[in-house]
């Protein structure tokens, strides 16, 4: 009897673990982006109470050397200035509104406006988030930003706790480099075309992948497709999901991950599907 429930118990265990394993991740893209200013703590913040896994980021360096969490490299779509972050200081950078062009209403109504929101670093948010999980992209092609960005997740020792990304082969390999795949990372766009040409023309078998993660545009991607990447390791998430029918598609796609501006929609969602 004492073996039969010892037996039952494992079952249960190993079940458990294989249901967190399998369980499809939310991505956060650039916080709760949807409904709040991107990138800021308060989408963060709301990312994480609508049941977010993981902050998905964006980031660039100051001119000081800072790294600076936002999408664009300039400053036009959320402070409403033109200036380029690249060209700025982070004193110059922090008195600037990062609600300032925020609007759900197409321009009728700007309700975050001095309301003391303000672009972050990279620093304040692992501080502020020291047990959170985290996707931070490397926007621009430069060997200095992957250099700074390794140093600083090292210095925190978060290297367990970030998928680092980026398009550019440059700055994603020279990242790999001096982190000795320390850090999981996600593949760059020519990894990912070379990774296609595979799988369609057949050679797939062939194709040996050296990211972690490929992040895939929704509309391009089938369960096939998913299985490739699955079955050699790869963790496979797709961006931008936000209609609440392309969500339950890419559910029942096998995805692990959804990125998407609604964190909330897509928790939804997985409760609906049984996946919460």
């Amino acid at each position: 009897m004492k073996k039969n429930l010892q037996a039952i118990a494992f079952l249960a265990l190993t079940i458990t673990f294989c249901n967190q394993a399998l369980a499809i991740e939310i991505l956060a893209h650039r916080g709760a982006s949807g409904e709040y200013p991107q990138g800021t703590v308060l989408a963060f913040d709301m990312a994480l109470e609508q049941g977010a896994d993981i902050l998905e980021m964006d980031v660039h360096l100051s001119k000081d050397h800072y790294i600076i969490i936002n999408h664009d490299a300039d400053l036009k779509d959320n402070a409403g200035v033109p200036d380029k972050i690249e060209d700025l200081t982070l004193s110059e950078i922090k008195v600037l509104d990062a609600g300032y062009k925020f609007t759900l209403d197409g321009g009728k109504s700007y309700p975050f406006r001095s309301q003391g929101l303000t672009l972050v670093t990279l620093n304040e948010i692992f501080e502020r988030y020291p047990d959170g999980v985290f996707n931070i992209e490397i926007k621009p092609n430069d060997k200095t930003l992957s250099e700074v960005l390794w140093q600083v997740i090292s210095d925190y020792r978060m290297e367990q706790q970030v998928t680092v990304a980026s398009q550019h082969s440059k700055a994603m390999n020279h990242f790999r480099d001096i982190s000795y795949g320390g850090v999981r990372t996600s593949a760059s766009i020519g990894e990912l075309i070379e990774a296609s040409l595979a799988w369609s023309s057949g050679f797939g078998w062939a194709f040996r992948p050296k990211f972690d993660v490929a992040q895939l545009p929704y509309g391009i991607t089938t369960k096939p497709y998913v299985r490739f990447f699955q079955k050699k390791g790869v963790i496979v998430d797709l961006w931008t999901v936000n209609d609440e029918e392309h969500i339950e598609r890419s559910i029942s796609l096998g995805v692990d991950g959804i990125i998407g501006d609604y964190p909330d929609r897509i928790y939804r969602a997985l409760v609906d599907a049984g996946e919460r």
